[in-house]
């Protein structure tokens, strides 16, 4: 990022574009902005403090795209599931802000990186986080919703070390058709799937991921067919369980039984850890 611009270099506002560094530096409510967290496709994520040391990620859309008349649009469509669905196991929201005429959402703050440092792992170290992940995904599914673009980075870890699943942008109803927003879990193409099945999918590829450090239909996915599976690496004990699982939804597209397929096989996977 650069520096602040001097007062004689004309206003980027009045050119009609977005300030390069806003809001860096800025307070919006009670939120005092403090540095870059990240950038996905759609959003920025900025690290604020609150004058009673409360931490939070202010989530807002990339500057070049705060000038269309739609760039608040995601914003507030997943701070509007966050609230409904209301899970401890998602992000929590703090609010929903407005400033320089776009929408900002607070959010909880999450330090502690994502589930992508845990890929290849022995299962005993990611398996409390996978066990989130499915209970968001059964918390939505009660409010007839899909996360839409699950993925491991899309799996953060909270002060205290617990998993919470982020990006509710791409929620939609569970009967809508698939849309894919990150090709490494997206289903085969025509295979004119649910945003259920989408989302069970998506899991049993992060499970495949975690379980064998690998996707399992490589970055591009299975979007342009449905190419065989790589062979699960020969291994005895709770990790074959879990590559076995992953494997036997991905094979039926995501089209199983329902989210208790994969809790009954992390119970399983528990008990076998003691």
């Amino acid at each position: 990022m650069r520096t602040q611009a001097q007062t004689t270099e004309p206003d980027a506002r009045a050119r009609g574009t977005p300030d390069i560094d806003w809001p860096s530096g800025e307070s919006i409510g009670r939120w005092r902005v403090v540095a870059p967290l990240g950038c996905g496709g759609t959003a920025e994520v900025w690290h604020a403090v609150a004058a009673d040391g409360l931490k939070a990620a202010l989530k807002v859309a990339k500057r070049e795209l705060r000038t269309h008349p739609e760039a608040s649009a995601p914003i507030r469509h997943e701070h509007d599931v966050l609230r409904r669905v209301a899970s401890s196991h998602l992000v929590e929201p703090y609010e929903l802000l407005t400033s320089r005429g776009v929408a900002v959402s607070a959010l909880e703050y999450l330090p502690h990186g994502d589930l992508v440092s845990m890929l290849g792992m022995p299962a005993r170290q990611w398996l409390p986080a996978f066990r989130v992940v499915v209970a968001a995904l059964a918390d939505l599914e009660r409010h007839g919703l899909a996360h839409g673009d699950l993925k491991a980075r899309n799996v953060l870890f909270a002060g205290d070390g617990t998993a919470r699943l982020v990006d509710l942008a791409y929620a939609r109803p569970l009967d809508a058709p698939a849309v894919v927003t990150t090709a490494a879990y997206g289903m085969p193409a025509g295979s004119r799937a649910t945003a259920r099945d989408a989302d069970r999918f998506a899991l049993a590829v992060l499970l495949f991921e975690l379980t064998t450090g690998r996707l399992p239909y490589g970055p591009n996915g299975a979007v342009g067919g449905s190419p065989g599976l790589p062979s699960l690496p020969v291994r005895d004990g709770p990790e074959a369980l879990l590559g076995e699982a992953a494997v036997t939804v991905l094979r039926a597209e995501g089209r199983i039984g329902g989210l208790s397929y994969f809790a009954d096989v992390i119970e399983s996977v528990r008990g076998a850890y003691g």
